[in-house]
C-alpha cells in the first residue's frame, strides 16, 4: 500500500493525484460539487483515453480506473488514512459507451469499519441524469502485515 502521510488530502488532492503515478497520467482532478460539500472527481478527456476510434468511445479501463480511484481517494480523505486503501472487491456496470468527453464520478462511503470500508461510485458525462457506469467496491484500511497504520 502508497503511504500518503505526506501530503494532506483534504488541503492538497494535487500532491495526493501526484502520489499515484497512474491517477497522474489520468490527471484525475478533485472537486467540489455544487453544495460545496461533496467532491467530484474528474477525468478530462484526451485523445490518448480513446479505445474504440470507430465510435470514438473511451477505454473502459479508464473509465473502471476513475471510479476505482474516485473510490480509494474518497475512502483515504473522508478515513483520514494515511495509506491508500488497498481494493478487495470490486465490481463495475457499464450502462452505456463514454463518449469523447471529460468523465465524472462522485462517490459514497457506505459503511466503514476499523478494516473495511465499502464503496459506491456513479460516473458519468455531460448529463448527471445519464450515468455511463456505476460501481461497488470493498477496501482493506490497514496493511494485512499487522501494521497498524
Amino acid at each position: 500500500m502508497s503511504d500518503v502521510s505526506d501530503s494532506n488530502p483534504t488541503r492538497n488532492s494535487d500532491d495526493l493525484v501526484a502520489a499515484i503515478p497512474y491517477a497522474a497520467y489520468l490527471d484525475i482532478r478533485i472537486e467540489h460539487a455544487e453544495d460545496g460539500q461533496a467532491r467530484v472527481y474528474r477525468m478530462p478527456y484526451r485523445d490518448e483515453l480513446i479505445g474504440s476510434q470507430r465510435l470514438p468511445a473511451l477505454h473502459g479501463g479508464t473509465v473502471a480506473s476513475l471510479l476505482e480511484l474516485a473510490m480509494q481517494f474518497e475512502v483515504l480523505i473522508a478515513e483520514s488514512q494515511t495509506r491508500i486503501p488497498y481494493p478487495v472487491d470490486f465490481s463495475i456496470d457499464y450502462w452505456r459507451s463514454a463518449a469523447a468527453v471529460d468523465c465524472y464520478c462522485q462517490c459514497r462511503l457506505i459503511r466503514s469499519g476499523r478494516r473495511i470500508a465499502q464503496v459506491q461510485a456513479e460516473c458519468w458525462q455531460d448529463d448527471r441524469e445519464r450515468p455511463i457506469a456505476f460501481a461497488r467496491a470493498d477496501f482493506l484500511l490497514r496493511a494485512v502485515d499487522g501494521d497498524s497504520e
